[in-house]
């Protein structure tokens, strides 16, 4: 409950703080921008995202989570109290199993998205110089 409010309070001296401020952010110009304005920058940055994108930043989180699980299989192998903690190790295993799997997926959608993209630059290039003659 405790941290609740302070996470209410935080959030309402941030709101008189922008509020008081005048703007939420400013972009690269230099223009101060509104949080209503930042949202629908931010909505139209989200809607351009290509698909090599997506799976360049589906490999960095899934590389965090990777660097988790053996931190937390590595900590639990050396804290673990007369195999009280052994079901902690199995659970970590078997989502060890799961995310290396979904990485080597990841993996090999960017490599594929890095060909398509790396043909698709070639045929525009080329279609650029057929337009040119």
């Amino acid at each position: 409950m405790r941290t609740i409010i302070i996470l209410a309070a935080i959030l309402l001296i941030l709101l008189i703080y922008f509020k008081r401020k005048g703007y939420f952010i400013k972009d690269r110009a230099g223009k101060k921008i509104g949080f209503k304005e930042f949202m629908s920058r931010w909505k139209n940055g989200i809607e351009g995202i290509t698909p090599l994108q997506q799976a360049k930043t589906n490999i960095m989180g899934t590389s965090i989570t990777l660097i988790g699980i053996f931190s937390g299989i590595i900590i639990n192998a050396l804290v673990r109290m007369e195999n009280q903690w052994i079901w902690i190790e199995i659970i970590l295993t078997g989502s060890l199993i799961l995310v290396v799997i979904q990485m080597i997926t990841g993996l090999q959608k960017y490599w594929k998205f890095k060909k398509v993209d790396k043909i698709q630059q070639e045929f525009e290039k080329q279609m650029k110089e057929i337009k040119q003659w």
